[in-house]
């Protein structure tokens, strides 16, 4: 089933009458549902959706069991793992010319000095991507067999890293190497920012982190209301026919209700703008069931 939207109605006898709410609500699913394939069909690409609340679960799907590359939303994940290893954010971590990769902003500024903490790494591979600060917290880590060890430490089954960056963009068709699937990755996201593993001040800084995220004001955020408390972790990988573009959002709405959206958009037809403004357009359709369910 492409899509799911929970709660999903109960098949009931033909002279039984079926309650308002319930009709609201198969329609309401019938609608995104409708919508979620008319946005699909327009970016020429695979769409991916997950709405996952931590208070009632997974909310809506759309090819939320499918593999999708990861590209650099794994990041958050990382950090939060290395909050999570003792000492590690006060570590120096050192690196060489060699190791300054492409798209590293923050290692760049701290080439001369050719080192940067645990804690600067973190939060820098969360708020602009920093790859080289992600590949430095792998190499401390356990590198990505490590990583995905921790995730099955959450009950995360799916998630799974197999190389560090820049490789893990390649996003070759059918390769399930770096991949998630929409729905385990909105879910471990809920578990990392309001679960029990972490410290309560860990889970609060990640929360800051993706709220002072850069990289995603053109997708997910562009979609959610400016009164909703909303943050986001970006992925762009591929290349060509092979690209991808991907946000996961944590939003709040003004009724307190606690969400992850996690959006993949896998070999869109157009330009990563055009990419950009269909994933918006998907946070709008999510934020429009929300706000007819009384949000």
């Amino acid at each position: 089933m492409r899509a799911l939207f929970l709660p999903l109605l109960l098949a009931t006898a033909a002279c039984t009458a079926v309650p308002q709410d319930e009709v609201a609500t198969s329609l309401a699913e019938q609608d995104l549902a409708s919508r979620m394939a008319e946005i699909e069909a327009a970016s020429g690409g695979r769409l991916g959706v997950a709405l996952h609340s931590p208070d009632a679960g997974t909310v809506f799907l759309h090819r939320g069991d499918e593999r999708f590359a990861m590209c650099s939303s794994f990041k958050l994940a990382l950090a939060a793992m290395a909050l999570e290893r003792p000492g590690l954010r006060d570590a120096r971590l050192g690196f060489g010319p060699d190791e300054v990769l492409g798209y590293a902003p923050y290692a760049k500024q701290r080439a001369a000095l050719g080192w940067m903490s645990g804690l600067e790494a973190a939060r820098h591979s969360v708020t602009i991507s920093d790859n080289t600060a992600a590949n430095l917290l792998l190499a401390e880590l356990g590198g990505p067999d490590g990583f995905t060890a921790w995730l099955r430490g959450f009950g995360d089954d799916k998630t799974r890293l197999d190389r560090n960056e820049p490789a893990l963009n390649e996003n070759a068709p059918g390769d399930p190497r770096d991949t998630t699937t929409p729905q385990a990755h909105a879910k471990l996201v809920a578990d990392l920012l309001w679960g029990d593993r972490l410290a309560a001040a860990d889970r609060s800084l990640l929360r800051e982190w993706l709220v002072e995220t850069s990289t995603g004001m053109n997708r997910l955020r562009a979609g959610i209301p400016d009164g909703w408390q909303a943050g986001d972790k970006t992925g762009t990988c591929g290349s060509g026919a092979n690209g991808q573009v991907n946000d996961i959002a944590v939003f709040e709405t003004p009724d307190g209700a606690r969400y992850v959206l996690a959006v993949y958009l896998d070999r869109p037809s157009g330009t990563t703008a055009e990419a950009e403004a269909a994933i918006a357009q998907a946070a709008r359709a999510i934020v429009a069931m929300l706000q007819q369910a009384g949000a």
